[in-house]
């Protein structure tokens, strides 16, 4: 275990919680054992009041005679920690136990009449003794008298006492079976993290390719989920920005050739043709360059903004032609990616769409939850059915395609896949139909 590793974490809390935990119940038990034993010694000690006062009556004049004395031989050991003791309302003994010899009890400083009061006091040779006192009138007394019976609680402290080492020796053997059972219970429940590792070690190695989500726990299945998601992400990148750099390096081919050729001619014009091939390599390096970068997506973009603005432009750019170019999209319509990307493709949509359309160009947006689905429709002459499934293949070069395939179809697909969408062309009545399906976005951050 390291030592910031989620098991010693887990155990360290799952450790101080039992410590804690089995601190506040010692405590808790050995109060209550403590309440308990004292609740039973004042029972007993109300039970030998009433023994007392049964034993005293008052005669005509009110005095205060003694018929016996208690028969408990506890009350007739000198000093045995048990005693009794009646005063009258001045403090004045008027009677005690065998027990105390010559001592006497202290007198409760505020007593009064009701039932039994007790408290703690220090008797004869220091004892701490517990005692109930309690303010009774008799029957033809002139004045009330005050009963005091007490015993010694040191027998009850060594009790308590016992009581909580007890408990908190067998709390300690809980703690240590519990502590045993929490780690099994922590690494049996890391097992399935574990064993994501260790899955993870074998898609990196290439022994898998990706996570198997069958057999997990449901709460790691969608971690396991998650990966593979960032798995395809990754893949969709590395597929788009290899088209890409494959792309360009076609795109070179004929400039490079271009100035081969003039570099062996006579060199009339080469100022000319360095200039234009120049220019045409940079562009293509710009383009491809920008189609090969990795989906972002973590930014957040409006649709509507972005559409309006390129139907705009296209009108403009086809202004010659009479084009018209009408586009219908939802105000809350979020694109989950980069407003560059998104740019891109509905730049490479309408551009196609415009070059093919007679008289107009439609441009769609709806969603979902979780989709955008963008239509560019043009009343065009469409595309052979044939080309409709080869346009769009992996591996055919830019310049193999049809003349009414569009140049930026293939960037539009790769970037449409790399954030896990895709790109559907279908003839329309009449015309060229291209649907591009995106993830849908949240609130725009920018």
């Amino acid at each position: 275990m390291t030592t910031g590793s989620l098991r010693t974490r887990l155990l360290v809390a799952g450790g101080l919680g039992l410590v804690l935990v089995s601190a506040l119940a010692t405590w808790w038990l050995g109060a209550m054992f403590e309440r308990s034993a004292r609740t039973a010694m004042d029972e007993r000690l109300g039970n030998d009041l009433i023994a007392v006062l049964a034993l005293a009556e008052s005669d005509a004049n009110g005095q205060l005679h003694w018929r016996d004395t208690l028969a408990d031989e506890r009350y007739r050991r000198v000093f045995s920690g048990d005693y009794w003791q009646v005063l009258d309302a001045q403090g004045r003994p008027l009677g005690q136990s065998r027990s105390l010899w010559d001592d006497a009890l202290a007198a409760p400083t505020a007593l009064h009449p009701g039932p039994a009061q007790a408290f703690d006091a220090t008797g004869p040779l220091k004892q701490s003794l517990r005692v109930l006192a309690q303010q009774v009138t008799l029957p033809r007394a002139a004045a009330p008298v005050i009963v005091m019976v007490a015993t010694d609680r040191s027998q009850l402290d060594a009790q308590v006492a016992s009581f909580r080492q007890r408990t908190a020796l067998a709390l300690a053997v809980l703690i240590a079976l519990w502590f045993a059972v929490l780690v099994t219970q922590v690494h049996y429940g890391l097992r399935p993290l574990a064993e994501l590792g260790r899955i993870a070690g074998q898609v990196r190695n290439g022994e898998n390719v990706r996570f198997p989500q069958q057999g997990l726990v449901k709460e790691v299945a969608p971690l396991a989920g998650q990966l593979n998601a960032l798995l395809d992400h990754h893949q969709r990148m590395v597929v788009r920005a290899r088209r890409s750099a494959e792309d360009l390096a076609h795109a070179l081919k004929t400039p490079l050739t271009v100035l081969i050729t003039e570099a062996e001619g006579d060199g009339s014009d080469w100022r000319q043709t360095l200039r234009s091939e120049t220019a045409r390599m940079q562009a293509s390096i710009d383009r491809y360059l920008a189609a090969g970068l990795g989906a972002d997506s973590q930014q957040r973009t409006p649709v509507a903004p972005v559409v309006s603005a390129l139907c705009g432009l296209m009108q403009r750019v086809h202004a010659a032609r009479g084009l018209r170019f009408t586009c219908d999209s939802e105000d809350a319509a979020v694109f989950a990616g980069a407003r560059e990307d998104l740019e891109e493709m509905l730049g490479n949509l309408l551009d196609n769409a415009g070059k093919w359309a007679a008289q107009a160009v439609r441009v769609d947006v709806a969603r979902d939850s979780k989709q955008l689905r963008i239509t560019v429709a043009d009343d065009g002459p469409g595309l052979p059915p044939a080309q409709l499934e080869r346009v769009l293949e992996r591996g055919v070069r830019l310049d193999e395609r049809s003349s009414g395939s569009g140049l930026g179809l293939s960037i539009v697909a790769d970037i449409a896949e790399s954030y896990g969408g895709t790109l559907v062309l279908a003839n329309d009545t009449p015309g060229l139909q291209a649907t591009v399906t995106l993830p849908a976005g949240g609130a725009a951050t920018g």
